[in-house]
């Protein structure tokens, strides 16, 4: 029973800001939504319509008592922000006469549908995102900076897959625009809820809401701002390596990042980490907190191709482990290679453990998203290290059940429509069979021929199997898996 009371305490005390404002679904975007609120940075949320974005905002506004402005970037224009420019006969200038809906007095601004405004007013909304000016004017009271959008339609539609959303006139963003945004959220959608979630979503009362405003926002961001001087300072050993090293290697993944956004990354390391101290109410993970950081720092995250969670996750972990291993030169070689393929390679040339090249080994398999080069890799892996290496079971089991599905001889039978697309695909790989003259008894061939059959019809309906049968012949040769090395 005490064990059971103590996980209820801990249930207890931990905060919450989205579901406290009826907001279902992002939960774990709260120590994200803390940080930027705390350091009041601008935030761009992407996401289909209906999920939230805008309620999200007027929820935030009003639980901290700030007059809010919500703009319609699509419809506005500049005499919407700054009201009726009058000439001023006593100074001989203009002056700006407000309404009820210009931005001189707000203390939260939100520009919806961002994506869909017209060039020249994106262009002068910069100042007010970055600097909280406006005609040259400091807006005092501007806090918080938001902006929604649809994502970006791409050219090719197809890039989408079975179940993207085109929106028409939902245009990328100027990459200087985005930049001004250290935050960017992908706003959940049905999909993404849990089934209590969904529930609550459905059940939602708006008679509730006016209870649901005083959840203790402006304490929570008092907290948070308190925390980050003391969080900066105890960071301070690791979190500027760690954010060059991440800088080089989101380059290299052809995610390039200016100078402003290394300062942004490193800032929202520490923001995010005071938030989760502040939320959580206990010990909170360092590594962690700067995942978080990179999963919703990323401009590129308002494109039309947005890059994958998985991805940046690799990439946060070897920015991560550099920053471990800064007096350990072999690691730091390892690290500092790109390929999840070929640094298991270098490991073992360098000779690493077997318990670090176990990790290696597990963060390639879980790491690459394409069934075929996962196979490919995996096989080739097995064959290298199967005898050579003690590799933990955490490591070896995958590798060895992921092998045996082209190692070890199988016997299959499958039936396909005439002149069916499985019928020319199996037309085209028998052809190639057939063309291996001289190969036919060696163990390479049949590798190759195990690693075709293994992946028809299924993977070669979307993948080429001529690209994957190269790449794993390349893998081979990376491991050193030729004729007279297979047994």
């Amino acid at each position: 029973m005490a064990d059971e009371s103590g996980v209820l305490e801990k249930i207890l005390v931990r905060r919450t800001i989205s579901s406290a404002l009826n907001i279902h679904g992002w939960t774990h975007l709260d120590a994200i939504l803390l940080a930027s609120l705390a350091t009041e940075s601008p935030v761009l949320l992407v996401g289909a319509h209906g999920t939230g974005k805008s309620l999200l905002v007027e929820q935030l506004s009003k639980a901290m008592s700030l007059p809010m402005r919500h703009y319609n970037a699509a419809l506005i224009n500049y005499d919407d922000l700054v009201g009726l420019p009058m000439p001023d006969k006593e100074t001989e200038t203009l002056k700006f006469y407000p309404t009820p809906g210009t931005i001189w007095g707000a203390g939260f601004v939100f520009f919806d549908e961002i994506s869909r405004c017209r060039p020249d007013l994106q262009n002068k909304l910069y100042p007010i995102l970055h600097e909280r000016r406006i005609v040259g004017i400091k807006l005092d009271e501007l806090q918080h900076r938001w902006a929604a959008m649809n994502p970006p339609a791409p050219e090719d539609p197809n890039l989408l897959g079975n179940n993207g959303t085109y929106y028409l006139g939902s245009e990328p963003l100027d990459p200087a625009l985005v930049d001004r945004f250290p935050f960017v959220i992908i706003a959940p959608n049905w999909g993404d809820l849990t089934a209590e979630e969904r529930r609550a979503v459905i059940a939602w009362d708006v008679q509730d809401d006016p209870e649901t405003y005083d959840i203790g926002l402006p304490e929570m961001i008092h907290e948070t701002r308190m925390h980050i001087p003391q969080v900066e300072a105890d960071f301070a050993v690791w979190l500027e390596p760690y954010i060059i090293n991440l800088m080089d290697l989101l380059e290299q993944a052809q995610l390039p990042q200016s100078p402003r956004r290394a300062r942004m990354l490193a800032r929202n390391v520490a923001a995010i980490h005071a938030a989760r101290m502040v939320l959580e109410r206990e010990d909170v993970n360092a590594e962690d907190s700067a995942e978080l950081a990179v999963l919703y720092g990323m401009p590129q995250t308002a494109t039309e191709v947005p890059p994958s969670h998985i991805k940046l996750i690799a990439l946060h972990k070897q920015a991560w482990e550099l920053a471990q291993y800064l007096e350990d030169d072999n690691w730091r070689q390892v690290l500092r290679e790109y390929d999840i393929a070929r640094r298991v390679a270098l490991a073992d040339e360098l000779g690493l453990d077997d318990s670090d090249l176990s990790r290696l080994i597990t963060q390639t398999l879980s790491a690459e998203n394409s069934d075929p080069r996962q196979m490919s890799l995996a096989v080739a892996m097995f064959l290298a290290f199967h005898d050579k290496r003690d590799l933990d079971p955490v490591a070896f089991e995958p590798l060895a059940q992921l092998a045996h599905q082209v190692i070890a001889p199988r016997y299959l039978s499958l039936g396909f429509t005439q002149n069916s697309n499985d019928a020319t695909l199996w037309n085209e790989i028998r052809t190639w069979i057939e063309n291996q003259v001289g190969r036919d008894d060696t163990r390479l061939f049949r590798l190759e021929r195990n690693y075709l059959l293994h992946g028809f019809p299924n993977w070669w309906r979307t993948h080429s199997w001529i690209d994957a049968l190269e790449k794993f012949q390349d893998d081979l040769k990376l491991f050193g898996i030729y004729e007279e090395t297979l047994k």
